[in-house]
């Protein structure tokens, strides 16, 4: 069986669309990192990766990745867990960022899933009798 691949351009922009749990874009050029994005900024770094490829005729990857994997890449290992209990006297700034964006995501998403999560940290951080 013959291999097509020679086939296909040397300079191309290889960017997979995100999946359900990718928060990130790991952007290569050349297999050297250039950039980490948002990953709801898909549309717009594929475009520029594509242009990039064809006017300066490098290798360009946007790859999405998990924080997990993101981590893994960067060979970043986190720290042990914190009782989120703790959070409102150790972080009283961060608690109340994260109540609210907990009630944002009540109001407006759309998805059993996340409101249930919502409603479950909610509970943990003690806002909820």
């Amino acid at each position: 069986m013959s291999d097509y691949r020679s086939w296909q351009p040397i300079y191309n922009a290889m960017c997979p669309q995100p999946g359900a749990r990718d928060l990130f874009l790991l952007v290569l050029i050349n297999g050297r990192r250039v950039t980490i994005q948002h990953a709801s900024d898909h549309a717009r770094w594929r475009s520029a990766a594509e242009r990039l490829a064809h006017e300066h005729q490098c290798q360009v990857k946007v790859l999405p990745m998990t924080g997990d994997e993101l981590l893994n890449f960067l060979r970043i290992v986190p720290g042990p867990p914190q009782p989120i209990e703790k959070l409102k006297e150790d972080d009283p700034e961060f608690y109340e960022q994260s109540v609210r964006n907990c009630l944002d995501v009540l109001r407006e998403c759309g998805t059993q899933e996340d409101r249930e999560q919502a409603l479950e940290l909610l509970a943990k951080l003690g806002t909820l009798q």
